[in-house]
């Protein structure tokens, strides 16, 4: 994973994923959420982020909330999950006119499970 203009980048064999916060939770939860209980999601969810410091930075005059971090574990849960979600859409072979690898729709008669 690595910024590039400020955009979050996977860096995939074929090309780059561009991820968003959004795009990373739904892939995490969409895993999990079939194969673990809400309270063992949660406790595994903070293991892949840093431990939070309620104290704002010394040079801080207002803390509007801070930004999740991950960890070095959590970064590379991450890299795995996106790498594998790249691999099955190279499989797939599903591209847009644009020449992006795009999921399959449902209603195509495709289905992901």
């Amino acid at each position: 994973m690595c910024i590039t203009w400020r955009c979050p980048i996977y860096r995939y064999e074929t090309g780059d994923i561009e991820v968003s916060r959004c795009f990373l939770f739904g892939l995490l939860d969409g895993y999990l959420v079939d194969r673990k209980n809400a309270g063992w999601r949660a406790r595994f969810y903070a293991t892949l982020l840093e431990p939070f410091d309620e104290k704002p930075s010394p040079n801080i005059v207002i803390c509007g909330g801070k930004v999740p971090v991950l960890s070095k574990r959590g970064v590379r849960y991450m890299n795995a999950l996106v790498h594998q979600y790249g691999d099955m859409l190279t499989d797939i072979g599903m591209q847009d006119e644009y020449g992006t690898l795009i999921p399959p729709e449902n209603d195509k008669g495709i289905s992901l499970q």
